[in-house]
């Protein structure tokens, strides 16, 4: 049996079964309290998306868990609901308050907008996003800031469009600024293999910076995107370091690879 198959969420099951604690305890739920991973699965069996393909999250904000999704994930809900038509953009504007459906400018966009078609309605449903709303200031949101803008525009679109399925899931762009947490103490040095001894960090600027390139890592949809900040962050890929104080030492090569596993299998 696939792990895909022990995995699966069924709609008849009542809570998690050992084979999916496991996994969830694996992707950061090992701290989730019993009814908070209730609602979990009540979003995943409600939704139909997988959570151990990172289609669907859930987040520790402060204390306070929330529901998250990738944005392939409010479109895997839109179109199986029968119901979805397409979309009309993005659209990006800078100050002049002009929509362009490219955008070429070396400043950030002002603004994204989406328009959503739904079977029943004779208009396109329009969401705009400003950029100054959702900007997290990470390497990802300062590389391709359009690109951002606009997922967050189609996330509030697809919301707009479909209530019933989406209301209460938000995606990773639109959190980010939400999600950037204060950083913990650091247990230990970065180390840096084969570096001399004078050479061996423990700048918690550098430490905040590897942490935000994680997360962009976990945000990214696309494997071209992907592939983008691979080659831009060559430099910081052999550096080892711990997440949080309770996380085993990983680095950038590693955890891009993962998500290129991911994304290459969710797209088979």
């Amino acid at each position: 049996m696939s792990d895909k198959a022990v995995l699966k969420v069924t709609q008849d099951q009542t809570f998690w079964d050992d084979y999916q604690l496991a996994a969830l305890k694996q992707i950061g739920l090992s701290e989730a309290p019993k009814a908070e991973l209730a609602v979990f699965l009540h979003y995943a069996q409600r939704t139909g998306l997988d959570p151990f393909a990172r289609q669907l999250y859930m987040i520790n904000r402060g204390g306070r868990w929330g529901i998250q999704a990738s944005i392939d994930g409010l479109r895997i809900v839109a179109q199986r609901s029968g119901e979805y038509a397409g979309q009309a953009g993005p659209f990006w504007c800078g100050e002049d308050g002009v929509w362009t459906d490219v955008w070429l400018e070396p400043q950030p966009p002002v603004a994204a907008k989406v328009g959503v078609y739904r079977q029943g309605f004779a208009e396109p449903l329009w969401a705009v996003a400003k950029f100054d709303s959702y900007n997290a200031q990470s390497p990802i949101w300062k590389k391709m800031p359009d690109l951002m803008i606009a997922k967050c525009a189609e996330a509030l679109a697809l919301r707009k469009a479909f209530p019933n399925d989406l209301s209460g899931i938000y995606t990773a762009e639109e959190m980010e600024q939400v999600d950037t947490p204060t950083p913990k103490p650091v247990v230990g040095n970065l180390e840096i293999p084969n570096a001399k001894q004078a050479d061996v960090l423990d700048d918690t600027e550098q430490l905040n910076h590897l942490r935000g390139l994680l997360n962009d890592i976990d945000a990214i949809e696309e494997v071209d995107v992907l592939r983008k900040l691979f080659n831009d962050t060559k430099p910081l890929h052999t550096i080892s370091f711990k997440p949080t104080d309770n996380d085993e030492p990983t680095n950038l090569h590693k955890e891009f690879m993962q998500r290129r596993t991911i994304l290459e299998n969710r797209n088979a």
